[in-house]
């Protein structure tokens, strides 16, 4: 039986991830794993436009058992949905299919006996490009009805029901036979009200406003437009309209309004059916013109069969596909298009975009963008925008040419469907979820969506978190008169921090609904479109919109939360986190930022702590800190994950605990200066050239260092420094500490008046002479020479007039030395391993230590002079190259042999057997200068440690 596999969000099956530029390159590819072979393997291609088209894959080799069949597809030329699926030719003349799983998220696919649903690939246009501005902005909905009202002066409105209390409660006044709205209240909320407000919006980290309709209509909604280039009269007409645009822009806060072009209202000046304007309207007569704008049945025998939206007749549709209409709306010198952009605003929302065919959508698109490329263009799309399906009509909103982004109502879905726990959204579900919309979004429209979390469609954030029943079990004036209660009001403004939390720190542009911050309730419109309250006093929902200031602001500072690249990290049970990094000085988009990596954590558990235990090595390396909580007087109390708590990262891994309800985020730290750009050369000094037979640390190494500050290097890294072990290798020293005395200098020893200039010339000549240096390293020679030599100038200082105070001076090496030099003289003294000396002294019983401390008094103190001399030199080299600008950075071994002063002195640090042998070993790789003497049973530490660096150059 043959196992097939194609995973789309692994790079092994498609590559690169998710959407495509046109034109460019994808790989694909499908394993078989099984005993039976395929007589053919296919990719099978669709596009609207092309239609189908069967590729042949090529078998790759590549994976042994597991065969590999790969294609390169060449994404089409313009901005589409290409979709795919795979065909596996069995060798018995069988088929089988390979296409999306039945939940269709992408990722893992299935098995199929039949055509299987398609993976998607979203092509977008090359070059294709949203707003930078509007990437990096947080927008406001503002009802402009009830978000604030300036003045009182009562402005007349045919129809309109004035309310006489900003905290009345809305409803709608319905016709009780017909149930069709006969009257819409009124609260007064304008433009100037706004105006007073901007100062409030800029505070709270508010950088675009989005309002609902304020075109002049009938409705408090203005869903039903009855004047494109007129700002309603009760809002303060385009007068006030233009006054708010120029105090909005002073504040660094740019404007968005909502387009409504699928339809009219019925008493509007285009269709004017109850006569209300000095228009001639559709309605009145064929030869309006406007009359082509919408659709009559037969207009000369009843011209109240009209098309209208949804069938409200309040409503006409419009022929969007008019070029008339386009004109007025689109294409005409003065069209409301260019009319409210020479305005001054910044972009559009077009309400119900699937309403709109693509032939208007796009032409707005590019209209917009021919006047202003920086404009922004948002569509209302409740579904998946990449590929939404709109009166059977396949859209393709995100492929470049027809909308930046969209309302993100698919990630609210997502986010409010785990904070709730609903069934079958654990952590697992939600990545699958979140890693089929990066899949199908670009990176440039997915930092385009407008995230929000309440909207005038929708029931309030804390009404919802708040587990108030559902609205579709009550009626109009049950959802007008519903309060959460006070444990409900709890619970619903915890969960909305952890909602803002994600929505605030996730890819997109952040929208707060006008009083989410402030905790407001309500079910759906009307009551959800209930007046800001700003006479608000009680104090948990005045710390909310604190919070809500701090976390914007928090956002705003940092790019990395706005363009940062995004890593979903799998973490089950009841969490769920995400990192957003800026690496190499650029964001997603390649635009310079700093470097910064910050994680998002939640907790939905109303209960138990969660803890988090994240692989996090791939993006950071040094600890965290907690630089923003959901805890607050309303919240969970500090746990765990208090601000300003470090958080420290063991083995790649980031450890903590969150309490219920509680969501973090956390930033890595970064250490100030330690790291910059510098260059460098790996050489060991024993390379360096000269006439013994070893490089050493003299002038020979200070000849280099002067090469390396001229060449513009400032680093020399250098092997371990550590004495060598029989093999002539630092990996597996007979010391942690000892310097490795092959490196001494001769010539310094002369410079220090330890040697004379006769003497060196003489042991020169003798063990030298006729031996010209050899390319590679003469160990046995160089041993020998420089054993020699370090004896004569042991002997010299022991001439009357003479001692070693010379080189020991301030000498700090009483920790170790003495064990050392101890162990080397009877290591000389008995010709084996320690664990082969006699038991008293193997044991290092006093009388035993007393005894050879007399007996070998001399050779100890040889070891601890030829140390001391190493010392001596390397501190005048590391200093010389620190005068000239360049930093030894050194290697340090983390074992030594089994064979060593350290094993000898302290048995207790590590694993051994009763006799002294290793019990448990760690090993290595026998190199080409060490046999299996030098690399093999180094014993296994016992869990304590110790360590000095400034040997090893540090």
């Amino acid at each position: 039986m043959l196992k097939i596999c194609h995973d789309s969000h692994l790079p092994v099956y498609r590559q690169p991830f998710g959407a495509a530029e046109a034109g460019s390159d994808v790989m694909l590819s499908l394993s078989l794993e099984g005993d039976e072979t395929a007589a053919g393997v296919f990719v099978r291609l669709w596009t609207d436009e092309a239609g189908e088209r069967v590729v042949p894959m090529t078998e790759t080799g590549e994976g042994g058992r597991v065969a590999y069949y790969r294609a390169v597809v060449k994404m089409p030329e313009e901005g589409t949905l290409l979709w795919y699926y795979f065909i596996v030719e069995k060798a018995d003349r069988g088929r089988l299919y390979y296409g999306n799983n039945p939940q269709q998220q992408a990722g893992e696919g299935c098995t199929y006996d039949h055509e299987p649903p398609s993976y998607q690939i979203t092509v977008y246009d090359r070059g294709a490009k949203t707003p930078d501005w509007f990437k990096h902005a947080v927008m406001y909905q503002i009802f402009p009805d009830r978000f604030c009202r300036a003045g009182n002066e009562l402005i007349e409105k045919k129809g309109a029901v004035y309310r006489g209390s900003w905290q009345d409660e809305p409803c709608y006044y319905r016709d009780p036979k017909t149930d069709d709205v006969i009257a819409y209240d009124f609260f007064g909320g304008n433009l100037a009200g706004v105006e007073s407000k901007l100062d409030y919006l800029r505070e709270l980290g508010v950088s675009v406003i989005y309002f609902n309709p304020i075109f002049e209509s009938e409705s408090n909604h203005r869903y039903d437009t009855s004047d494109y280039l007129t700002v309603d009269n009760i809002l303060g007409g385009n007068e006030a309209f233009t006054h708010l645009l120029t105090a909005a822009k002073e504040r660094g806060i740019a404007v968005i309004l909502d387009g409504v072009f699928s339809h009219t209202g019925m008493n509007s000046r285009y269709f004017n059916r109850d006569g209300r304007y000095d228009t001639l309207g559709a309605y009145q007569s064929e030869e309006s013109p406007y009359h082509s704008w919408y659709r009559f049945e037969n207009f000369a025998e009843d011209r109240d069969k009209y098309d209208s939206w949804w069938g409200f007749k309040n409503l006409p549709n419009v022929d969007e596909c008019s070029s008339s209409y386009q004109d007025f709306i689109i294409h005409g010198k003065d069209s409301v298009l260019h009319h409210w952009l020479r305005a001054g605003v910044r972009g559009w929302r077009l309400d119900v975009i699937d309403e709109l065919p693509p032939e208007f959508s796009r032409s707005f698109y590019k209209e917009l963008k021919n006047t202003d490329r920086d404009a922004v263009l948002i569509g209302e799309v409740w579904e998946d925008a990449s590929n939404k399906i709109s009166y059977s009509r396949q859209r393709a909103y995100l492929s470049g040419h027809e909308l930046d982004g969209a309302m993100n109502y698919p990630l609210r879905k997502i986010i409010i469907d785990f904070l709730l726990g609903q069934p079958g959204n654990d952590s697992s579900a939600v990545y699958n979820r979140l890693m089929n919309l990066l899949e199908n979004y670009p990176a440039e429209n997915l930092a385009a969506m407008m995230n929000l979390l309440s909207s005038h469609d929708v029931e309030r954030m804390v009404t919802l978190l708040g587990e108030a029943p559902s609205a579709d079990g009550m009626t109009a004036e049950e959802q007008r008169e519903y309060r959460l209660s006070a444990e409900q009001r709890e619970l619903g403004m915890t969960r909305s921090r952890l909602a803002a939390l994600w929505q605030f720190t996730f890819p997109g542009v952040p929208c707060i609904y006008y009083g989410d911050e402030i905790a407001m309730e309500g079910h759906r419109d009307p009551v959800n479109r209930r007046p800001y309250q700003w006479e608000l006093t009680e104090g948990s929902r005045l710390a909310q919109r604190e919070w809500y200031r701090s976390l914007a602001k928090l956002r705003n500072e940092n790019t990395v939360l706005q363009t940062g690249t995004l890593h979903l990290i799998r973490t089950g049970g009841e969490g769920f986190a995400f990192l957003r990094c800026v690496r190499d000085g650029q964001d997603m988009f390649g635009e310079p930022a700093e470097n910064a990596v910050f994680l998002t954590a939640i907790n939905r558990s109303k209960t138990d702590s969660t803890e988090f235990d994240l692989q996090v090595s791939a993006f950071a390396a040094n600890d965290f800190e907690v630089v923003f909580t959901t805890a607050g007087e309303t919240g969970a109390k500090d746990g765990d994950c208090s601000c300003g708590k470090t958080l420290s990262i063991s083995y790649g891994y980031l450890h903590f605990t969150l309490p219920p309800l509680q969501g973090v985020i956390l930033r890595e730290k970064r250490l100030a200066g330690k790291y910059h750009r510098e260059a460098g050369i790996l050489l060991h000094p024993t390379s360096l050239p000269g006439k013994y037979p070893i490089g050493d640390i003299g002038n020979g190494a200070r000849a280099f260092v002067d090469f390396l500050a001229a060449a513009g290097q400032s680093v020399w890294q250098i092997l371990p420094l550590t004495e060598v072990d029989e093999a002539f290798s630092p990996y597996r020293s007979p010391s942690a500490f000892a310097g490795n005395t092959l490196l001494v200098s001769p010539e310094m020893l002369v410079e220090d008046g330890l040697l004379t200039a006769d003497e060196l010339s003489a042991i020169s000549a003798e063990m030298l002479s006729g031996r010209e240096p050899r390319q590679r390293v003469d160990y046995e020679l160089a041993a020998a020479f420089k054993e020699r030599l370090l004896r004569t100038a042991y002997g010299n200082i022991h001439r009357p007039g003479r001692t070693d105070d010379d080189i020991t001076e301030n000498a700090d090496d009483s920790y170790w030395l003495p064990d050392y030099a101890f162990y080397m003289a009877l290591k000389k003294h008995f010709g084996c391993s320690w664990t082969e000396w006699p038991e008293d002294i193997r044991k290092r019983r006093r009388p035993a230590m007393e005894k050879y401390a007399a007996l070998l008094a001399d050779g100890i103190e040889y070891e601890k002079f030829a140390q001391r001399i190493f010392d001596s030199q390397w501190k005048r080299l590391r200093e010389y190259a620190a005068g000239k600008g360049v930093e030894t950075l050194g290697d340090l071994p983390l074992f030594v042999a089994p064979d060593s002063a350290d094993v000898w002195a302290h048995p207790e640090y590590f694993d051994l057997n009763d006799d002294g042998t290793p019990h448990t070993v760690a090993g290595c790789p026998p190199t080409t200068s060490a046999s299996r003497v030098s690399c093999g049973a180094i014993p296994s530490t016992a869990g304590r440690g110790w360590s000095r660096t400034d040997t090893a150059g540090g």
